[in-house]
Order: C-alpha cells, then sequence, then structure tokens
C-alpha cells in the first residue's frame, strides 16, 4: 500500500478551500521567448483567496532578485476566475 497518502508523509497540508482565485501569465507579441515556449504559451496560477493572489500579482511585479537592476519580467498578467463547481 502507498504510504503517501497518510496526513503524516505530506510535507504539507492539502488546501481546504478551492482555489478560484487565478493569475494567467502569458508572453507579450513581441517576447523573443515566443520562439522558445511557442506562440500559445499561456500559465495559470490558482490561489483560495483574493488576497493571495494579490500578494502574488506583487511579487511578480516588482524587481526580481536575481534580475540586473531596471530588467522586469516581460509575462502579461491577467487577473482570472473560476466557478467553484469548476476546481478539479
Amino acid at each position: 500500500m502507498n504510504q503517501s497518502c497518510h496526513e503524516h508523509n505530506r510535507s504539507r497540508p492539502l488546501p481546504a478551500a478551492p482555489k478560484t482565485w487565478g493569475i494567467r501569465l502569458s508572453l507579450p507579441e513581441d517576447d523573443p521567448m515566443h520562439a522558445v515556449l511557442g506562440d500559445d504559451w499561456q500559465e495559470y496560477q490558482w490561489f483560495a483567496s483574493e488576497a493571495a493572489r494579490e500578494a502574488k500579482l506583487g511579487q511578480l511585479q516588482r524587481q526580481f532578485t536575481y534580475y540586473r537592476t531596471g530588467d522586469r519580467p516581460s509575462f502579461v498578467l491577467e487577473r482570472v476566475n473560476r466557478l467553484p463547481e469548476d476546481v478539479a
């Protein structure tokens, strides 16, 4: 039997609330990373609360620690929501 299913074996607890607040990350139209990631690249990050989403948005919009001064990530950030019944 797989013992990883037991609570004491998890590194963090399973989320209690559905993650309905999200951020859609995509690339600007003129970004050179399209050649690597493809024209239709996008990623979603989901959060259990609006406050958690806003905190992550703030983090993504700040100067990244290991970037050169003045460099900014070129993601297009978009707030998205999904219905609780759509949460997997």
